[in-house]
């Protein structure tokens, strides 16, 4: 009998499966409880059909960490359309990814540590492709938008530093304030008095200052600029965010 031949589409709902599953498992078990063995435990296929999506643990590690920046990659393409100056546009790729992380809390966490977990060198050269392709595709958008307020004269590139860097810079505030703030704090740590929201605006704030972006954190509402893109371009997240906080507040 010959071997049964499977649609691209097919093969596709069926890695979703297992992505799924080992997405499961790591928000059970942590990425050490992720093995291919207790996979294939889960699932209704054999060791040899997993190994046919995914060469190793650390392929499907970066698998998730791929699909989770195509998330991410759509929320910033919808976050650059928000109807306001290029520093607001700037400003709602940041609000856009903390409502996503609030949204899709367990798809964030998960995310963080994939990501720093340092598994792309052990991962087949396909998914490595394939993930430098998603970053590219969704960097490229914010450097254009950065490189064009520098050219407007709306910002300035401190010297020493590039287009890319500065990008890098924000990207950095953000996700150290999410990682930080996101999730159980000790009750006696500063953390716990600490917003996400409003330290994720007070830093990105600080660095669109250093890069004299206008307009100035004094000289503009920024937190209504905040509000703003929450309703006009991020209003299903709020939704999905309102939905969980009352799940929470029944539990």
């Amino acid at each position: 009998m010959s071997p049964k031949i499977f649609s691209p589409e097919e093969k596709d709902a069926r890695e979703q499966e297992m992505l799924g599953c080992a997405k499961l498992i790591i928000r059970d078990e942590g990425l050490a409880g992720l093995t291919i063995d207790k996979l294939v435990k889960q699932l209704p296929y054999s060791k040899g059909t997993v190994y046919n999506h995914f060469s190793s643990k650390e392929d499907i590690m970066l698998a998730i960490c791929t699909e989770h920046m195509q998330q991410i990659g759509e929320i910033m393409a919808r976050a650059l359309t928000f109807n306001g100056n290029s520093r607001e546009k700037a400003l709602a790729v940041h609000v856009g990814s903390m409502l996503n992380s609030q949204a899709y809390p367990d798809d964030f966490m998960i995310g963080v540590s994939v990501k720093s977990a340092g598994c792309t060198s052990k991962a087949s050269e396909f998914r490595r492709l394939k993930h430098q392709q998603i970053e590219m595709a969704f960097l490229a958008p914010i450097f254009a938008h950065f490189r064009s307020a520098a050219e407007a004269g709306e910002s300035i590139v401190p010297a020493g530093m590039c287009i890319e860097q500065m990008a890098f810079s924000c990207w950095s505030a953000d996700f150290g304030v999410q990682t930080l703030l996101m999730g159980d704090n000790d009750a006696c740590s500063i953390r716990s008095q600490l917003n996400v929201e409003t330290e994720l605006l007070n830093s990105i704030n600080l660095i669109h200052d250093g890069m004299c972006w206008q307009p100035l954190a004094k000289d503009f509402d920024w937190k209504a600029s905040v509000e703003r893109i929450k309703t006009e371009i991020f209003s299903a997240e709020v939704e999905i965010i309102s939905q969980l906080q009352t799940s929470l507040n029944t539990l």
